[in-house]
């Protein structure tokens, strides 16, 4: 089975109906600029931020609102978790830091047709005891 990226227990993957259609990924360089009198700014390294990624995505039918379900879930967990591409690279630890979900489309039951959706995740910095 093909993936596109695993979060935790959850795979993107067009085969299991939970791709996603972009991922924009932000990485800082640690520079910034130190305004000095009477003269210009000097620059200077304080140490790179952490990094974001942002997955959004379509998901169809009740089957996106359980998938929306699912990473909630995850993220009520409150832990990092482990982060995997398609091509099996280890990402390394990462939060949910955002779910945002739009519902169109609802039918009489409750169910929307339409699932938009954005991930908001943030590299994990600090220890963290994988034995619990």
């Amino acid at each position: 089975m093909r993936q596109m990226l695993a979060l935790g227990g959850f795979v993107f993957s067009l085969s299991q109906g939970t791709p996603y259609e972009g991922l924009q990924r932000t990485s800082d360089g640690g520079w910034v600029t130190v305004p000095r009198y009477g003269q210009k700014p000097i620059s200077q390294n304080t140490g790179q931020a952490l990094e974001n990624i942002s997955v959004n995505g379509t998901w169809f039918r009740g089957d996106g609102m359980d998938n929306m379900d699912k990473l909630r879930s995850l993220q009520a967990r409150r832990v990092p978790l482990v982060l995997t591409d398609g091509y099996g690279r280890n990402l390394g630890l990462w939060t949910i830091k955002r779910l945002q979900e739009k519902q169109d489309k609802i039918i009489d039951d409750g169910t929307a047709f339409v699932v938009g959706f954005s991930i908001e995740l943030e590299e994990y910095a600090g220890e963290y005891n994988t034995q619990s």
